[in-house]
């Protein structure tokens, strides 16, 4: 793939999750502006790396070819997504995560999902190799259902309300959590070989 058709891909996703965060969180919710630049923008960075992997995945299933620019953009979100993430993590950020001052289970196992999963996305992606992008598409798979789990387990609760979504839009750990699911059974789909 060449680096305008990675760029493209890459600022498109970005501006369409950004687009989607802000008009559900700022817009529609009324989260201040004063956290768009840190919360909002997380949340936006998530659902990029995440989106990104999906199409890294998909597009590995399609050819023979192996190419790891989106793959390293995806990486790229997610560590900043992991920046931003810290930075933020407090009680009057995400409330549903803590429990007398400190996280709940459930939030513990996200953390630690999520860490694990970044971690092998972003050092991973580099030693991938060219000889077997089929393979490869299943692990990245099964890595994306994971960040998709790191997702649910972090908002599942608000799931089942959508009449109290912000502006009736699907929260981002939904969609994560979907994505995953669809990126997992992507990279299990048998592939025909010629």
């Amino acid at each position: 793939m060449k680096g305008k058709e990675v760029k493209l891909i890459s600022t498109s996703v970005f501006a369409a999750t950004t687009l989607y965060a802000t008009l559900r969180y700022n817009v529609f919710k009324g989260v201040l502006w004063a956290d768009w630049s840190t919360y909002v923008l997380n949340k936006s960075f998530a659902l990029s790396a995440m989106t990104l992997l999906t199409i890294d995945v998909f597009r590995r299933r399609r050819t023979l070819g192996n190419d790891r620019h989106v793959l390293q953009m995806a990486g790229l979100f997610a560590a900043i997504h992991i920046v931003l993430s810290l930075i933020l993590l407090s009680p009057a950020y995400y409330e549903k995560l803590y429990d007398q001052g400190k996280l709940t289970a459930l939030a513990g196992t996200a953390l630690a999902l999520g860490a694990i999963a970044a971690t092998t996305l972003s050092f991973g992606g580099s030693h991938i190799p060219a000889s077997r992008p089929h393979r490869t598409s299943r692990k990245l798979a099964f890595l994306g259902f994971v960040i998709g789990v790191h997702a649910a387990l972090q908002g599942f609760t608000g799931w089942f309300s959508p009449l109290k979504w912000p502006g009736i839009m699907p929260p981002i750990t939904l969609i994560s959590f979907l994505l995953g699911i669809v990126v997992l059974l992507a990279g299990l789909w048998p592939t025909r070989t010629a």
